[in-house]
């Protein structure tokens, strides 16, 4: 398996970005989602992904906290990605489901997505990710750190994470709300650092 480190998503890195994010497996959605995700998103990701793609790449040059590149330290393979950083940094965060019902600071931290690409899954990467985040959380002075998994989860949700995933590193639910009617709830767990 080997270990992993998380590299911030810079310039030099969106190249190692647009391929990951880039494959069918993730839908074209480049992260875009959580700072313009707008009445035609549906329809960017299926038809025309590259502006999503473009939105995420001018943010990332201009310097805006967008997330990690998982890669493995043994052979430099990039095996995940997560739209991670201050909660304040996701504009759409403070709106959605679940995650509208933390607080609105600098000091909380979100794991926005958290993604794995196809042959890497099944491998305990997810854990890893998550590990190394909150230990990014707590090196940027973080006080608190978010996720928002759905409860029940479907593979398309998996995206967000996973509830197991996690517990595993110490995260609780701290509040929940349906995602639609009769829809999946959206839980916002949260670890205290």
């Amino acid at each position: 398996m080997g270990d992993l480190k998380l590299v911030r998503l810079d310039r030099r890195h969106i190249g190692d970005f647009e391929r990951l994010l880039g494959s069918k497996e993730f839908g074209g959605c480049f992260c875009a989602f959580w700072n313009n995700p707008g009445s035609e998103w549906e329809a960017r990701c299926k038809e025309r992904p590259v502006e999503n793609f473009e939105d995420t790449r001018r943010r990332v040059i201009a310097g805006e906290p967008r997330g990690f590149l998982a890669v493995r330290e043994m052979d430099g393979a990039v095996v995940g990605w997560t739209g991670s950083g201050p909660k304040t940094a996701f504009p759409a965060l403070k709106e959605r489901p679940g995650s509208r019902l933390g607080p609105w600071e600098d000091s909380v931290w979100a794991v926005g997505c958290l993604a794995v690409g196809f042959p890497y899954r099944g491998l305990g990467y997810s854990k890893q990710i998550v590990a190394l985040l909150v230990e990014e959380a707590k090196s940027a002075g973080a006080k608190t750190i978010e996720a928002y998994p759905l409860d029940p989860a479907g593979e398309d949700s998996a995206w967000r994470g996973l509830r197991p995933v996690f517990e595993s590193h110490g995260f609780t639910v701290a509040s929940a709300e349906p995602l639609a009617e009769g829809g999946p709830q959206v839980l916002r767990m949260e670890r205290s650092l």
